[in-house]
């Protein structure tokens, strides 16, 4: 696969964007992490409540497929007591993911958030966007300045060179469609996003801000009652009103943004930087 010139300066335009804007999301994620986390005590219910909030972040969760995993969860609830660091909890995910996956994975030697995301992926109910929501999560937590009360893992650094995955859902797989990727999934957005290494090392999940701006900058329309709705890019103000957190005193500045945002989005591709840059 590769990259057009045209999808290139569309990617540069909104890396530069999201850290410009960086401070309004950052915002809405501590209050929902401060949910997640602060009414639990102990390290094993922190944990349990994050899994349980990003599972159900699902459009459909299986909820007999989760079953399995969260009887599991119980079954080593105390494994997941004992965790302190990032490496730990890697291996309490292992005990409730697919064990034979865990050997081989242990064999490759693979970066820690990483390991991370392949343990949770292979959870029953889970899956690949579900596995990066968690990991986000966890190193949000850890590593943003407005999270530091929030904080239970100890020793807690990022790799730069480590892989993290972007969850994508339908919001971001519209605005990839929008600026000309032809196809969009969960694999090639993500190739595409570590190939043109536009990453934040002091900010490495920055890229998941598209969730944001993407959710507050779509309206689902419909011809008719019986036809799928079509998502349209334009700022939809009940959407942000819609968000536990959102900075509503903000609100002028968010929408300014917006649609900046709108207009990167929408706006016919420029050409800039190298003809293409190849994606695996």
């Amino acid at each position: 696969m590769t990259v057009s010139t045209e999808l290139a300066g569309k990617l540069e335009e909104i890396f530069e964007f999201l850290q410009r804007n960086r401070h309004f999301n950052e915002h809405v994620q501590h209050c929902a992490y401060r949910q997640d986390v602060l009414p639990w005590l102990d390290t094993e219910s922190k944990l349990r409540s994050l899994l349980y909030s990003k599972a159900n972040t699902q459009s459909a969760p299986k909820l007999d497929l989760l079953a399995q995993a969260w009887k599991k969860l119980h079954i080593h609830r105390a494994a997941f007591g004992k965790v302190q660091t990032v490496g730990e909890l890697v291996e309490a995910l292992w005990l409730i993911g697919n064990s034979d996956l865990a050997a081989e994975t242990k064999f490759a030697k693979l970066p820690v958030f990483e390991e991370m995301w392949l343990a949770l992926r292979s959870v029953a109910g889970f899956g690949e966007k579900t596995a990066a929501l968690f990991v986000k999560s966890i190193v949000e937590i850890h590593t943003l300045d407005c999270n530091r009360e929030l904080r239970f893992l100890q020793d807690f650094t990022v790799n730069p060179h480590d892989t993290l995955h972007v969850p994508v859902d339908k919001v971001i797989l519209h605005i990839f469609a929008a600026i000309g990727m032809k196809s969009p999934n969960f694999t090639k957005i993500n190739a595409v996003i570590r190939k043109s290494g536009l990453i934040c090392e002091e900010r490495p999940t920055l890229w998941d801000d598209l969730w944001f701006w993407g959710f507050i900058t779509q309206k689902g329309e419909r011809e008719t009652a019986q036809q799928t709705p079509t998502r349209r890019t334009m700022m939809n103000e009940p959407k942000f009103w819609s968000i536990l957190g959102a900075p509503a005193d903000q609100l002028p500045e968010v929408t300014a943004a917006a649609e900046k945002f709108i207009a990167i989005v929408a706006r016919t591709p420029k050409v800039t930087g190298p003809a293409c840059i190849a994606a695996e």
